[in-house]
């Protein structure tokens, strides 16, 4: 390896909780973002492209989950139709403006990328995901999951 080369992994963060036995580190479910197998790593303007386009076509969103540890997030699933996209979905992170702003409608944007996949189902569980963690974090012994529409 060439000593003028960087070489940058990503980590997975971890929420930790203080509780009256001690300290546990709860990691992301997922290395974000996951993205269809065979797909090489996103660089930076990628994922801000992702995201720009899921700010700018609102009407895309078909899942909104609002975190249970940070109530200015929500984790979002996007379908993105339009040409230029070609049926995308993405998994993200929307943050709103705290305070001022209270409510469903409140302005904010879409901060991180966590998942590119084919379909929506996929981009939902991904989102679930992320929401059971916010379960697990803060204490609850229940899951939320997604089961197939049968026809």
């Amino acid at each position: 390896m060439n000593d003028d080369q960087i070489s940058l992994r990503r980590r997975r963060a971890a929420r930790v909780v203080q509780h009256p036995q001690g300290v546990t580190a709860y990691p992301e479910p997922h290395d974000a973002p996951v993205l269809p197998p065979g797909w090489a790593p996103l660089d930076p303007r990628d994922e801000a492209a992702v995201l720009s386009a899921c700010d700018e076509f609102p009407g895309a969103c078909r899942l909104r989950l609002r975190s249970l540890w940070d109530a200015n997030c929500e984790f979002r699933v996007y379908c993105l139709d339009s040409d230029a996209w070609r049926g995308v979905c993405a998994a993200t992170l929307f943050t709103r403006e705290p305070a001022e702003h209270d409510g469903a409608d409140a302005p904010g944007r879409n901060t991180r990328l966590l998942a590119i996949t084919h379909t929506a189902e996929e981009s939902a569980r991904i989102a679930l995901d992320f929401l059971n963690w916010d379960l697990e974090a803060d204490g609850s012994d229940w899951r939320l999951s997604l089961t197939p529409a049968h026809a």
